[in-house]
């Protein structure tokens, strides 16, 4: 039985309970994580082609879904496949288990034309960003599979039950659109422009700026705060060095902005790592995903001069990136364990085609993070 001291509020085209449309994988993630008790939750995705097909979040115990969009991981769809389990509230009556289809006209209003899905011998009462499942039992299917209204009855009395509840964005809950992002500086696109010996980060919304070199005081000025600082264990050579007045390398983490910035022992910007949040890599569900367009020129100079390539995205492939630059097929990448402990997804793929750039490659071809670096 669900517990009845919880019940979730629905906004068509907007939310249902603590999912909002428009919200990011990493928040809904946050919020499965942080609910008590904790359910045993399923994602689904195209493990060769990870921006090919919606990703779903899927909580069986539930019985409900999270759709999100592959490319900006927005969060399109929220489907309850199953009534029932959780209380839900439209205005202020409280929708469980045997809701029949006039308390739904009722409560939504005015409907757009049904549809009869003759597969899932279901018709769907349509709603502008929101839809209610009934089955129509098979031996009333004849009556209905040609005509768009819902009967408020059957033919022996009984009365349509709903099944199923979705909420999406746009009108078409088979095709949503992506719709904004609930956060306005989530998915903004960062300019990276890599030449010989530098590198500078645009952010094109918070028309901000991060160089390498720059001290801690100039990134924090420029981005704000980290989330969190780690630093880095001492080094466990014992024939290195470490200058009293100096510190050893130290992480900024700014896992909102999908990225990490390293300072070495003169507190300078020695490396920048940025995330993917690719799905199939260990530290998936950490980071928001950084939208950059990376830029490698031949020389210093202006963000016009000398393009190697067009611009590498999260979505570029490591076989894109070979024929774009020119890459031997005989580069030898240095095997990556992520260090995280025992998990499924194996070790990633890092190399360096050109100098100061790392992009780390997971086995189906596509990118984990790249690092940029001084050297």
């Amino acid at each position: 039985m669900p517990n009845k001291d919880r019940v979730w509020t629905i906004e068509l085209g907007k939310r249902i309970g603590p999912f909002c449309i428009g919200s990011s994988i990493i928040e809904a993630l946050h919020v499965l994580e942080n609910r008590v008790p904790i359910h045993p939750l399923e994602i689904t995705y195209d493990g060769m082609d990870p921006y090919k097909n919606d990703t779903v979040i899927d909580s069986p115990e539930e019985g409900f879904q999270l759709v999100f969009d592959s490319r900006t991981q927005i969060l399109i769809k929220i489907d309850f496949y199953r009534l029932g389990q959780i209380y839900l509230r439209y205005g202020h009556v409280t929708l469980f288990r045997e809701c029949d289809s006039a308390t739904f006209m009722a409560l939504f209003g005015p409907t757009f034309p049904g549809e009869y899905n003759p597969s899932t011998r279901c018709y769907h009462l349509s709603y502008e960003g929101g839809s209610v499942k009934f089955p129509i039992p098979i031996e009333h299917q004849d009556f209905y599979k040609d005509q768009n209204d819902l009967p408020l009855a059957f033919p022996n009395g009984s009365t349509p039950i709903a099944c199923g509840l979705t909420v999406f964005s746009g009108s078409n809950q088979y095709a949503p659109c992506v719709p904004k992002p609930i956060k306005c500086d989530y998915g903004e696109i960062v300019n990276v422009h890599i030449y010989p010996s530098a590198a500078t980060l645009l952010f094109c919304d918070k028309k901000a700026s991060l160089e390498l070199g720059w001290t801690p005081q100039q990134v924090i000025s420029s981005i704000g705060q980290p989330i969190s600082v780690f630093r880095k264990a001492e080094d466990p050579n014992p024939g290195s060095v470490v200058m009293r007045e100096r510190v050893n390398e130290y992480f900024h983490n700014y896992p909102h902005l999908g990225c990490d910035v390293m300072y070495n022992s003169l507190h300078k910007v020695s490396k920048i790592i940025l995330r993917t949040n690719v799905l199939g890599h260990p530290e998936f569900g950490t980071y928001h995903k950084s939208n950059f367009r990376i830029y490698i020129h031949t020389v210093p100079g202006t963000a016009t001069a000398d393009v190697l390539c067009e611009s590498i995205t999260p979505e570029t492939t490591w076989e894109q990136i070979q024929k774009s630059l020119s890459i031997s097929s005989k580069l030898r990448p240095v095997i990556h364990d992520s260090g995280l402990g025992l998990h499924p997804f194996g070790s990633s793929y890092c190399y360096a085609p050109v100098p100061d750039c790392i992009f780390e490659v997971l086995k189906n071809g596509y990118l984990a993070s790249v690092t940029i670096v001084q050297t």
